[in-house]
Formats: C-alpha cells, sequence, structure tokens
C-alpha cells in the first residue's frame, strides 16, 4: 500500500512539473521544412517589384561598369565579394536572336558594350536573386540557398521568356528588366530578366 501510494504521489509530481503544449507551440517548434519551389513562388511578384523600383537604366550603368567597376558597384549594385550584381533596365531594339541569346541595341551605350538576353543555358537564377538582396543568412543552409537560385531560373524561364517569345522580335524594340552580374567577358553585359515587354 506503501509503495503504491508514493507511486502515485511520484506521478502526480512528475505531472505537475512537466511543461505541456499547445499545437500550435509545438509547430513553432518544430517549423516545416524550407520548399525553395513554394518561397519562390509566393516571392517572385515581390522580387520583379523591388528589381523593377531600384534598376539602373543600362544606359548609365553601362558606361559606369566599363569606367571603374567597384565604383559603379559602390553607387548602383549588390557588393558578393569582389564582384557586384545590379538591377537594371534597358529598352532597345533586338539585333540579332539565336537559341542562346537576344542581343540589344541601346542607345546611349558605350560603342563596344554589347547587350543580351538569355534564352538558353545562360539564363541563370543567381544574379536575381542576389540584386534582390536576398542573402545566406536568410536561408537555412547553403542547399536551400543555392535551390532559390534554381527555382528563380524556372519561374523566370517559364513567366518571363515564354510569354515574351523574343524568337520571332528580330528588328522589334523591347524594354527588359533584370540582373546583371559582374565576372563575364568585359564589355558583355548578359541582363538575367525578370520582365520583359513590347517597348512603344
Amino acid at each position: 500500500m506503501i509503495t503504491l501510494v508514493l507511486g502515485v504521489v511520484l506521478l502526480a509530481a512528475m505531472i505537475a512539473v512537466t511543461p505541456f503544449k499547445t499545437a500550435e507551440q509545438v509547430r513553432a517548434l518544430n517549423p516545416p521544412t524550407f520548399a525553395a519551389d513554394t518561397y519562390v513562388a509566393e516571392s517572385f511578384p515581390k522580387i520583379v517589384a523591388d528589381i523593377t523600383e531600384r534598376a539602373t537604366p543600362i544606359e548609365v550603368l553601362a558606361p559606369a561598369v566599363d569606367a571603374d567597376v567597384a565604383a559603379a558597384g559602390e553607387e548602383y549594385g549588390v557588393d558578393g565579394g569582389g564582384t557586384f550584381t545590379f538591377p537594371v533596365s534597358a529598352t532597345g531594339t533586338v539585333s540579332s536572336v539565336d537559341t542562346s541569346f537576344a542581343e540589344l541595341r541601346v542607345d546611349g551605350v558605350p560603342e563596344g558594350d554589347v547587350l543580351r538576353i538569355p534564352l538558353g543555358a545562360a539564363l541563370n537564377g543567381t544574379p536575381v536573386r542576389d540584386a534582390a538582396g536576398l542573402a545566406f543568412g536568410d536561408f537555412p543552409g547553403q542547399t536551400e540557398f543555392q535551390n532559390v537560385a534554381n527555382e528563380l531560373k524556372i519561374a523566370m524561364a517559364t513567366e518571363v521568356l515564354e510569354p515574351a517569345d523574343l524568337a520571332g522580335t528580330q528588328g522589334q524594340q523591347v524594354s527588359v528588366v533584370g540582373a546583371y552580374a559582374t565576372g563575364g567577358p568585359p564589355n558583355s553585359f548578359i541582363i538575367q530578366p525578370v520582365s520583359i515587354e513590347a517597348a512603344s
């Protein structure tokens, strides 16, 4: 009998000191696994709006980058530790199109500079991610950080390039907003697109 009473007392004491959590508290302690596709689906319109708002016209950016990339990066870009990413806009004439690029001719851009919109393998979500100010610390880890760039590339292909259908636009005027990252060949500006429209 004494043993039984002691057992009941011990059980009551354990219950008294055991913290019980609501379902909401349990969910807060165990957040759902990060899903890059869901994140980008929800965030892409916001990213487009942010890059559009901060975009520097290419006729301003290109001569600045040609003259001093570090100074241009400080004024217009996002520092990536030795490289820079820039939100950029351009309106010009499509001078040529192939399976890889649409090349633009824009008044005010220095002679010798080449402006391209990637259509194939050169499409890259990393400059868009970085130009939008998304940082490694915003995500659970390196894998998720890279997955966001991969999902941005998919969004750019399906939501920007497919509707724009640049294949038949040679000789036409278009406006593009996107991101340009340094580190490629000199005088080459590849604009990773977040929006493309026919220019009036």
